[in-house]
C-alpha cells in the first residue's frame, strides 16, 4: 500500500513533469506514439481557490506546494499575469509564493518586483499583508536588497493597517529562526531597524525579544540600549531582553547598561527583564552582579533568588538554565 506521503510527493512530481518538455520524460521506446498532455496552470490557481476556501488543511498544503512546484516551469509571463490579476488575498499569498519560489529556483530576484510592489502600494490592506506573507522563509530580506531596496521591512512596519505589521513581524521573526537559525547578521540587523522604525510598540518589543542578537555588530547593540530608555515599559523590557544574547565582545557594557536600568527602572517587568539580560550575558560568572543588586528592589529578591539557585547547578545551555529558572519561580 502506497502511503499517504509517497502519494503527496509523487503527485508533485507529476506536476512538475507534465510542463517539462515531451522528449525529457521519454524513458524507453513504445509501440504507442506518446502524446504532450497540457499543463493547466489557470486550473491549478483554481484549484488552490478551492482549497483555501473550503479545503482540509493537508488538501490547502497540497494546493500550494503543488502550485508551486509547476511555477519553477511555467513561463514568467503566465505567472506574473496570474498574479497581476488576482484580488483575492488567500489566492494572491500562494501565487506570490509561487514567484519567491520561482525567483529562487531561477536565481532571478526581480520575479519579485510585483510581489513587494503590491505589498507596498496595493490600495487593499489585506492584499498588502498577503503580498508580505507570501515572502515569508524566502530569504526575503536579501531579496529586498537585490531588488535595490525600494521596498523595505522598515518601510511596510510603517504601514496603517494592524494585519500588514503583523505579517512584516511573523516574516522577520520566521526567517531569522527557521531559514538562517539566527546566525545571519543581516536578517538580525533588519530586524533591530524594522522595530525601531515601527510606531506600534506591541510590533517593537515582539522583534527585539524574539530575534536571535548573536551576530549583531556593535552599531545595533549601541542603537538597542537607546531603547532601554524607551517610553513604553514593554520595549525597555524587550531591548533588555535582547540585550542578553548580544556578542560576547559587547558583554562588558551591556551589562553595565543593564544594571543601571535594574537600579533607575521602577517598572517590575523591565527589571525582571533586567536580570534576565544579565545572567544570559554572564551565565556562571553572574551570581557576583545579582548579589550586587539584592536588596535594590526587595520584592524581587525572589526572582534573584531564583537565579542564583538555578546557577548553582551549573547547566551550560541557555535554555535549560532558563527552564530551570522558571521551574524554582512556580
Amino acid at each position: 500500500m502506497i502511503s499517504p506521503r509517497k502519494r503527496w510527493f509523487g503527485a508533485l512530481l507529476a506536476t512538475a513533469a507534465c510542463c517539462l518538455p515531451l522528449p525529457a520524460l521519454a524513458v524507453d521506446p513504445s509501440p504507442e506514439p506518446l502524446r504532450q498532455t497540457e499543463c493547466s496552470f489557470s486550473g491549478m490557481i483554481d484549484e488552490l481557490r478551492d482549497a483555501l476556501r473550503s479545503g482540509s488543511p493537508a488538501y490547502r498544503k497540497y494546493a500550494l506546494a503543488r502550485l508551486k512546484a509547476a511555477a519553477r516551469v511555467m513561463p514568467s509571463d503566465e505567472l506574473l499575469a496570474a498574479f497581476a490579476r488576482e484580488h483575492d488575498p488567500a489566492t494572491l499569498e500562494g501565487l506570490g509564493a509561487a514567484l519567491a519560489s520561482k525567483a529562487s529556483f531561477a536565481e532571478d530576484p526581480a520575479l519579485l518586483q510585483p510581489v513587494l510592489a503590491r505589498a507596498a502600494g496595493d490600495a487593499d490592506p489585506a492584499a498588502r499583508a498577503a503580498a508580505v506573507r507570501a515572502l515569508r522563509g524566502t530569504g526575503s530580506v536579501d531579496s529586498m536588497a537585490k531588488n535595490g531596496g525600494v521596498v523595505t521591512y522598515e518601510q511596510l512596519i510603517r504601514d496603517s493597517a494592524p494585519e500588514v505589521r503583523q505579517a512584516v513581524v511573523d516574516n522577520l521573526v520566521h526567517e531569522n529562526a527557521k531559514v538562517y537559525f539566527g546566525h545571519d547578521q543581516g536578517v538580525s540587523e533588519t530586524a533591530v531597524a524594522t522595530a525601531l522604525a515601527s510606531k506600534d510598540p506591541k510590533a517593537t518589543a515582539r522583534l527585539l525579544s524574539e530575534v536571535s542578537m548573536e551576530a549583531v555588530g556593535h552599531e545595533t547593540v549601541e542603537r538597542m540600549h537607546g531603547q532601554l530608555r524607551a517610553e513604553d515599559p514593554g520595549v525597555r523590557a524587550a531591548a533588555a531582553t535582547a540585550l542578553g544574547g548580544v556578542p560576547g565582545k559587547e558583554s562588558k557594557s551591556t551589562r553595565d547598561a543593564l544594571v543601571s536600568l535594574y537600579r533607575e527602572e521602577r517598572d517590575p517587568g523591565v527589571r525582571k527583564s533586567a536580570l534576565k539580560g544579565i545572567v544570559q550575558l554572564g551565565m556562571g560568572g553572574a551570581s557576583a552582579t545579582l548579589e550586587s543588586l539584592r536588596g535594590v528592589a526587595p520584592a524581587l529578591d525572589p526572582e534573584i533568588d531564583a537565579w542564583q539557585s538555578a546557577l548553582k547547578l551549573g547547566l551550560q545551555e541557555w535554555h535549560l538554565l532558563l527552564r530551570e529558572k522558571e521551574r524554582l519561580r512556580k
